[in-house]
């Protein structure tokens, strides 16, 4: 009888607690698609912001490029149309610009094909160009069968003064490109809008907004939900430059609309998705609920059940222990408990890894102690952080650091911890671990690593490449000096017409391995380009003269090695290479300045003969 009556508020308990979790799965079910929904439209909304800032970015880029081209261009007379025409004829179109010109000061324009386009001195964009501004179109200019672009315009600047105008042409296939999602896939369509509404591009691979669609405010038939704004509503919202999310109705499909400006022209960026991929997730978690609510229901009658006998065996909580042991020490975890009314800090598994006379209790200042001596000088801030609980509102930290363990080594761990606070707000504890992280921190290195090599050559890519000379350049104070190398290798394009594209990446990669033999493993190499490379190299504490004849024996090593003929067994092309020199600081004490001047020996000598390297006087 007893041993019923014990048994019995044990059966009402799970019996009780099974109908509160499908009276929660009831509720939940029903607010479903609200919570989707919201949830959705704050990822949608977060995603938005990211994409319009990396379309900002991205466009930006090319700006740059533009600026680039237009300070390798500050030293030729603009004056002189023939100067002009004969520069342009040797100009590549780079980055993905359909057409780059030059336009001179009196508004002629002036192709690669040395043809004279027109008078553009009347157009909005010379007018800021001349001023010095660097402008992106805010409208669709129409190529007829070249398609339709943007124009990016920026000027040449030499001695202070506007010289010309440099101008491109960026297609809309390529701005497509640029704002494509991330998240949704093939349910989703990303638009970029002008001020008005007009839909500038749109990504490919969806078809939520057809290419009959003009401007964004013909998409929908009635806007909000249950169509309760207008569309001056939804105007105003545009005009007020803010990021907002609005479901709509295109007849009778739902979409949901995630809006956010650009920050460029007045432009605004715009994700399109299908109401519908709400309302599968919705089944899809309603099911995925159920399934949970049974398999806990089931495992919670298996709790009492483990519960009744684990009350027989105390001897499984003294095994669970043990386990908990051997599995902290195998991973090195550390569990703490700090209690700020005590002010002591309880450590739970083995700490002999950190040090062999570990304890499993310290008070406040022995654990400040401990942490200012384990940690590594650059991960100290973690000590201040730790100190700022008590007067900030955080309720997690979460850091990676590295601590000094028995055998003098620095590791990684991974920090997380979780602030317990009172009804008042104020702290009572800190509880969390320490995880090593070391295999974990030296993957992601690797990748990253992995990340700035070219594929093809295994040198720096150009992104790389540049960020490792400007923080050089940024290090040293001023106290060294460089060459900036730029090789190009002579009669490529006939390597790639003639012998095929396979002989060419066969090129590439020789030709990089030849580079990296003349130069050590302290200067930098990267690809810059299809056939262009790039070395920058940390002079010796010599004079200039010693230095130039270092920097021309390394040049001559390079035109000599790269010497070669490549043959597929019926044709052969000799391929050389033109080299141009820049020292920092006399010719620049930036990237720019120095890929600039460079570039400009690099002209020389593709004029001299090609197979030359020229050095900046």
């Amino acid at each position: 009888m007893k041993k019923n009556v014990f048994l019995l508020p044990t059966v009402l308990a799970v019996i009780f607690t099974v109908i509160i979790l499908l009276g929660s799965f009831i509720w939940f079910s029903a607010n479903t698609d609200a919570m989707i929904e919201s949830t959705t439209s704050f990822y949608l909304e977060t995603n938005a912001r990211s994409q319009a800032a990396a379309f900002q970015t991205k466009l930006s880029s090319y700006v740059e490029f533009l600026e680039l081209a237009a300070r390798a261009w500050s030293d030729i007379d603009m004056e002189d149309s023939s100067v002009v025409m004969d520069n342009m004829s040797r100009m590549k179109v780079f980055g993905n610009f359909s057409k780059v010109t030059v336009i001179m000061k009196d508004g002629r324009m002036i192709d690669s094909g040395r043809n004279v386009l027109g008078d553009f001195s009347k157009t909005p964009f010379f007018s800021r160009a001349m001023e010095g501004l660097s402008t992106i179109s805010d409208s669709v200019q129409y190529g007829g069968d070249d398609g339709d672009f943007l124009t990016i315009s920026v000027p040449i600047i030499s001695g202070g003064e506007t010289k010309g105008i440099m101008y491109g042409q960026f297609p809309l296939s390529a701005l497509g490109e640029l704002i494509e999602a991330v998240g949704f896939q093939q349910t989703s369509t990303s638009l970029l809008l002008s001020g008005d509404g007009t839909i500038l591009a749109r990504s490919s691979g969806s078809s939520l907004v057809t290419d009959r669609i003009l401007n964004f405010y013909d998409l929908g038939t009635s806007w909000g939900i249950d169509g309760e704004k207008s569309l001056v509503d939804v105007k105003l919202d545009i005009i007020g430059g803010k990021t907002f999310t609005i479901p709509y109705q295109s007849g009778s499909r739902e979409r949901l609309a995630i809006l956010t400006p650009v920050n460029m022209n007045g432009w605004y960026y715009a994700i399109i998705i299908s109401q519908e991929v709400i309302h599968a997730q919705s089944k899809t978690l309603s099911l995925n609920l159920l399934i949970v609510v049974l398999m806990l229901s089931f495992a919670f009658v298996l709790l009492f059940l483990a519960i009744l006998n684990l009350i027989r065996q105390n001897s499984i909580v003294e095994m669970a222990n043990d386990r908990f042991r051997i599995v902290t020490t195998q991973t090195q975890t550390i569990v703490f408990d700090y209690d700020f009314l005590k002010g002591r800090i309880e450590l739970n598994g083995n700490a002999s890894f950190i040090s062999p006379s570990a304890r499993e209790s310290y008070s406040h200042d022995e654990i400040l102690r401990i942490l200012c001596r384990i940690l590594h000088e650059n991960d100290r801030s973690v000590v201040s952080e730790l100190k700022s609980i008590y007067e900030s509102r955080k309720q997690s930290i979460m850091r990676e650091m590295r601590i000094m363990c028995a055998d003098g080594n620095y590791y990684w761990y991974k920090m997380t911890g979780t602030v317990i606070r009172n009804e008042d707000g104020e702290p009572i504890r800190f509880v969390g671990n320490f995880v090593n992280v070391e295999d974990d921190v030296m993957k992601e290195e690797i990748l990253k690593k992995k990340a700035e090599r070219d594929t093809l050559s295994g040198l720096l890519n150009k992104g790389a490449f540049t960020n490792y000379v400007t923080r050089e350049l940024y290090y040293s104070k001023n106290e060294c000096c460089y060459a900036f190398y730029i090789i190009d290798l002579d009669n490529f394009k006939k390597v790639n017409d003639t012998l095929g594209h396979i002989v060419g990446d066969h090129v590439i990669s020789s030709v990089s391995q030849k580079i990296c033999t003349v130069f050590s493993e302290n200067d930098f190499v990267g690809r810059i380009g299809g056939d262009e490379f790039a070395v920058f190299m940390k002079l010796p504490a010599l004079d200039k003269q010693q230095w130039r004849g270092i920097i021309g024996k390394k040049a001559a090593a390079l035109c000599k090695f790269i010497d070669e003929v490549y043959s597929d067994g019926k044709s052969s092309v000799r391929i050389t290479s033109s080299i141009g020199i820049s020292l920092y600081p006399d010719d620049g004490r930036n990237f720019e300045e120095l890929y600039g001047k460079a570039d400009l020996m690099l002209y020389n000598s593709k004029n001299s003969g090609k197979n030359k390297f020229s050095i900046c006087e």
